[in-house]
């Protein structure tokens, strides 16, 4: 029995033929959506006519700066390189990714605040260089809270530089203190705010391809937000291009790094693992304002830093630093990297005492953040 969707795809599979398949189409979880549900799937306004005819024709242009930028110095000192090479993926740096998993936004139009953890996500981890952070924030918590407070609603969705702003001046706790449901249900742990994470360094990487790629190299994942034709829903894996002028609206997704030899940027999507590329994608440059959404809202962004306040998973001290009298006192953990150990003097030999038994024991430690800091240290039932 023919599916109201069958017919759709293979109007699509039609035009990609003719394309030379630049990427694959068929079923998905998406295309059995009726239209309004696919909708809620997404989450950024949709542009005006005005913004998308201003923007006409700059397809080519942002590739071509796209694919200019291999071989330029890097800025960041936490940059794996000091050029920008061809390819490049946080989610295998040298066999470590540092790319949270693949999550699901449900039937609300929240894909902002998803686009926006998952760069918060990535950029904490790389630039401790420690991919075992696993840090997974509430995206219920941004998106039900504070995008809320802003009057966005599950069907308006929101726009990503105002949930980042709200990711720099208040924080956004963990998903373990308030778990997403797409119904807006739930509310946070009371103790949310010992529990927090917050942005910093916030960069309009808006029609800058070679900055974005410099950004994703030298700190992380951004969030970016492109125009979705109706086709995308149908995307199984490729370098997706449109086949069609129709649009369903705004959507935002990470931008987690690029392959110049393909002229495309591989992106982390919230529909699912099932969905495309076991929950990624990739489009090319220049494709549906990905670099430069019609709008005059920053549309491309990312944070150098990401300061946390919370107790961490037990791991281990692998390595302990202090000048002579022991008040600049450092210790590297497995899952965090360089800490900088809080307190005075007296604190600081305390903490460096314990880890120091602890590194000998082999016996892990729970550490409390603070900003940049190791605030507490706990052994079994001893703190300091």
């Amino acid at each position: 029995m023919s599916r109201p969707h069958e017919p759709e795809i293979a109007v699509v599979r039609d035009s990609l033929a003719a394309l030379g398949q630049p990427w694959q189409a068929g079923e998905t979880r998406l295309s059995l959506l009726p239209d309004r549900a696919r909708r809620l799937r997404l989450g950024v306004p949709i542009p005006d006519q005005a913004d998308v005819d201003a923007r006409t024709g700059q397809a080519e242009r942002l590739a071509a700066e796209a694919l200019d930028a291999v071989g330029r110095q890097v800025v960041a000192a936490t940059a794996p390189a000091a050029t920008l090479p061809k390819s490049f993926d946080l989610g295998d740096v040298g066999g470590r990714d540092f790319v949270t998993p693949v999550k699901d936004q449900g039937d609300c139009a929240a894909s902002a605040a998803f686009g926006v953890l998952a760069a918060l996500e990535t950029t904490a981890a790389f630039t401790r260089g420690v991919p075992g952070l696993n840090l997974d924030l509430a995206e219920a918590h941004l998106f039900h809270d504070h995008a809320a407070e802003r009057g966005y609603t599950s069907e308006s969705g929101a726009w990503p530089a105002d949930l980042l702003a709200d990711a720099v001046r208040v924080g956004v706790t963990f998903e373990d203190y308030f778990p997403y449901q797409d119904n807006g249900s739930g509310t946070a742990n009371p103790d949310w705010p010992n529990r927090l994470a917050k942005a910093a360094g916030v960069t309009d990487l808006t029609g800058r391809p070679a900055a974005i790629k410099q950004h994703i190299f030298g700190y992380g994942a951004v969030a970016a937000c492109f125009v979705v034709h109706d086709d995308f829903f149908h995307y199984r894996a490729g370098v997706y291009k449109p086949t069609t002028d129709r649009i369903a609206g705004g959507h935002c997704v990470a931008l987690v790094g690029w392959d110049d030899d393909a002229q495309c940027w591989i992106a982390k999507n919230s529909w699912g693992t099932g969905w495309g590329e076991n929950g990624f994608f990739r489009i090319g440059y220049g494709e549906c304002f990905i670099e430069d959404y019609p709008s005059p809202r920053p549309s491309v962004l990312g944070c150098t830093a990401v300061h946390l306040r919370a107790w961490l998973p037990a791991q281990r001290a692998l390595r302990l630093f202090a000048t002579a009298n022991d008040a600049n006192g450092w210790a590297y953990l497995e899952n965090l990297g360089w800490t900088h150990l809080a307190g005075g003097p007296h604190s600081t030999t305390n903490k460096l005492a314990m880890l120091t038994h602890a590194r000998a024991s082999d016996h892990p430690v729970t550490p409390f953040i603070n900003g940049n800091e190791l605030s507490t240290v706990q052994i079994d039932q001893l703190i300091v």
